[in-house]
């Protein structure tokens, strides 16, 4: 079993990072420990604010999948798309032999195994056909008969980090109620920094699952288990090999 376990995180919002990279230290600082090391990168030379359509998915795969490589190169042990749309992770798994792990197949595993319905909260970036791709995700993942229902609030992806995260914080508490009281979720998919999670976790009565802090436990497991994606899923493309 390795000592420490290198986990590489590959990140697709560049603006509005600052804000988001303090979000995410806090919740990793829930869960670290002295043998795991996480290392967040955006996407480079890509600015955009959210991925929420097939366009801005396509735009940074690339990007993503060369940033796997390097990765490997580097010595790390497992990789993250840190996106619920998980651009680029097809890629990354044929690119590389590391395991890689996006935010929503350790999100929709890790709530299955509290509960057997559960619901996404998710932002207003995600409305529309940003919604409509990760109902595709939950589909590809073979959990479509778990989810319960799609919530979604008033707010982008850049107010999750911004000065009104009190209003941000009661819509994703108001439809997460409404996800267990009328679509009989028995846990929530959640999504934002620690401000969020910890009210909901602590005035909500089911379990409260954090993508970003599922992937990174998701990937450690991998890691420290020596296992990785299926070469035969995901085979090495022919321009890649050597």
């Amino acid at each position: 079993m390795k000592s420490k376990v290198r986990i590489f995180r590959i990140y697709p919002v560049a603006k509005g990072e600052e804000t988001w990279g303090k979000n995410h230290a806090i919740l990793l600082g829930e869960i670290e420990h002295t043998d795991l090391e996480v290392t967040q990168v955006v996407s480079p030379d890509i600015e955009i604010t959210s991925v929420t359509s097939n366009y801005d998915s396509d735009l940074v795969a690339a990007a993503h999948a060369k940033e796997a490589m390097r990765a490997e190169k580097e010595g790390y042990d497992a990789i993250i798309v840190g996106c619920l749309l998980e651009p680029g992770i097809a890629a990354c798994k044929e690119a590389v032999s590391i395991p890689v792990v996006g935010d929503c197949g350790a999100s929709l595993h890790l709530a299955s195994l509290l509960a057997p319905r559960f619901s996404f909260i998710l932002s207003g970036s995600q409305k529309g056909v940003g919604s409509r791709m990760i109902r595709d995700m939950v589909r590809h993942y073979g959990f479509e008969d778990h989810v319960a229902s799609y919530r979604v609030v008033g707010y982008s992806t850049l107010q999750f980090s911004g000065d009104n995260i009190g209003n941000v914080v009661d819509a994703m508490l108001m439809e997460a109620r409404i996800a267990i009281e009328q679509d009989g979720a028995e846990a929530i998919v959640g999504y934002g920094g620690p401000a969020v999670f910890s009210r909901l976790r602590a005035e909500l009565p089911v379990p409260v699952v954090s993508p970003f802090q599922a992937s990174i436990l998701a990937a450690e497991m991998l890691a420290r288990s020596n296992l990785s994606h299926s070469k035969f899923s995901y085979p090495i493309p022919d321009r890649l090999k050597k």
